[in-house]
């Protein structure tokens, strides 16, 4: 089955989509190249800095925390704006009408040439949000109008990280090409992402580039900055260690297996991710690059390890993948694993139910709060509730489309987008499903954020919308209480 998916991405990688143009600035005019690619800025749309104090100040991992539950409470006597929630949609570059078909009706065209498919980050009043079309903007969180716009020459399937007054955004395509195809047929190793795959440092406040470091491989995943330096894996089967001021690597760790959307999470000691091809989940110590322990499970299908984006808390690390389950009519099914952070022992794996291949045979991201994890279901759209020490099932619903994003969780609710454009309100005590919103088109894996009275969320029809909470519960949020955020 792995064969049979990187011959198919193979043959998309011959039709892989150009990316699509946005509105030329007066300044680019003048210039051919910068006419097609136009980097944009404009300071008139900066925020307001008396409404942006109350935002987060950095963005430091995927979904904000190594817990990923992205969620930001507000003073009771913050701006009602704020407290009440902000209503607007952008529409980036090419990007197709919510309630339309999908380009050429098909969801993986439309995700791969213009989509938003893996969220936005929130930060001192911008809205930063990466596109497959390659462009990575800035919005004014609280009217939704362009900042300014980076173009980055590949698919931008990162979280944008904000931290030392700058932007970190990682570039790169799901694609094999003919080459790297025949040398896996061979046995031999491939690299993963043709094109021009690359980290880079833009200034928060205006786009410009500071640094970029190019890597052999795709370098899709959301990086993690702590201290200084960002911790990413890529598509030619290592781990990098970069010094977020230069741009240089500190270390570079050779694990063979390519690193597909597995964005790294750290604890005190290690870097820890998936890899494919060896099917491995990893932990890296963070002053070497060395492994210091990895695992698997056996029947791991297509990017196995290397998909599931993992969540920590409290010392254990929490990871999804894709199993055969010998049904030929309901060939797969989804495994979520609690590993223990210092060893990789295995303390609890749950097998959700077996169904149909998802596109791709993709995972969902785990979310950890309140000593519970929360986590979807790509093959059946089942949605669960565990207990984080014992793997405990809690609750179950079922939402009836693949489910790929985390979920944001407050006052006892959470929110989870899902692929039939929906987001769903499960009241978290039970598991009862409160509301349903239609929002069209379709959510990939986007972990929405919550700031105050406003959830963020972007879609794989290339919008980020931002909307007031109480229309999704229909409850008002001025008293917004977070869940704890590990």
């Amino acid at each position: 089955m792995l064969k049979r998916m990187f011959l198919a991405l193979a043959v998309l990688s011959i039709i892989q989509i150009s990316p699509l143009v946005h509105a030329q600035s007066k300044k680019s005019a003048q210039d051919p190249v910068a006419a097609e690619f136009p980097y944009q800025y404009y300071p008139e749309n900066l925020p307001d800095p008396a409404l942006a104090g109350y935002f987060p100040k950095t963005w430091t991992t995927y979904a904000s925390s190594q817990g990923r539950n992205a969620v930001f409470s507000i003073p009771q006597n913050a701006p009602a704006v704020l407290r009440n929630g902000v209503d607007w949609k952008f529409a980036g570059a090419g990007a197709v009408s919510l309630d339309g078909p999908p380009v050429n009706n098909s969801i993986l065209t439309t995700a791969y040439g213009i989509g938003m498919p893996v969220g936005a980050s929130v930060v001192n009043g911008i809205a930063y949000i990466g596109s497959d079309n390659g462009y990575t903007y800035a919005l004014n969180a609280v009217t939704g109008k362009l900042i300014w716009a980076h173009y980055g020459w590949n698919m931008n399937m990162s979280n944008p990280l904000v931290a030392e007054g700058r932007v970190f955004v990682s570039t790169g395509s799901a694609y094999f090409n003919y080459a790297n195809t025949m040398l896996y047929v061979k046995g031999k190793r491939p690299t993963r992402g043709p094109g021009l795959n690359s980290l880079y440092a833009l200034d928060a406040r205006t786009g410009k580039e500071i640094w970029a470091y190019h890597f052999a491989g795709e370098a899709m995943p959301t990086a993690t900055y702590e201290t200084g330096f960002l911790y990413i894996g890529t598509g030619d089967g290592h781990v990098y260690k970069i010094d977020a001021q230069t741009g240089k690597p500190k270390w570079i760790s050779d694990i063979v297996s390519f690193v597909s959307m597995s964005s790294p999470v750290l604890n005190r000691k290690y870097v820890f991710l998936g890899g494919t091809d060896p099917n491995y989940f990893y932990a890296l110590d963070k002053k070497t690059g060395k492994v210091a322990w990895r695992i698997t499970i056996p029947k791991l299908v297509a990017t196995g390890m290397g998909d599931c984006t993992p969540a920590y808390a409290h010392s254990i690390v929490v990871q999804e993948a894709t199993v055969e389950t010998g049904d030929p009519r309901n060939p797969v099914a989804n495994v979520l694993l609690g590993l223990d952070a210092n060893t990789g022992k295995i303390v609890w794996q749950k097998k959700f139910p077996k169904g149909p291949v998802p596109p791709a045979m993709k995972t969902a991201t785990p979310m950890i709060a309140d000593g519970k994890v929360f986590e979807g279901s790509p093959v059946t759209g089942d949605y669960f509730a565990f207990g984080l020490k014992s793997g405990r099932e809690l609750w179950k619903v079922h939402l009836g489309a693949q489910i790929r994003a985390g979920a944001a969780l407050a006052d006892g609710v959470l929110y989870v987008p899902y692929k039939s454009g929906d987001i769903a309100a499960i009241r978290v005590s039970d598991g009862t499903l409160l509301s349903n919103r239609h929002i069209g088109g379709a959510f990939g894996p986007s972990s929405p954020v919550i700031v105050g009275g406003t959830l963020y969320v972007s879609n794989i029809y290339g919008w980020l919308l931002a909307m007031p909470v109480s229309e999704i519960t229909g409850t008002p949020t001025a008293s917004l209480k977070i869940s704890s955020n590990p």
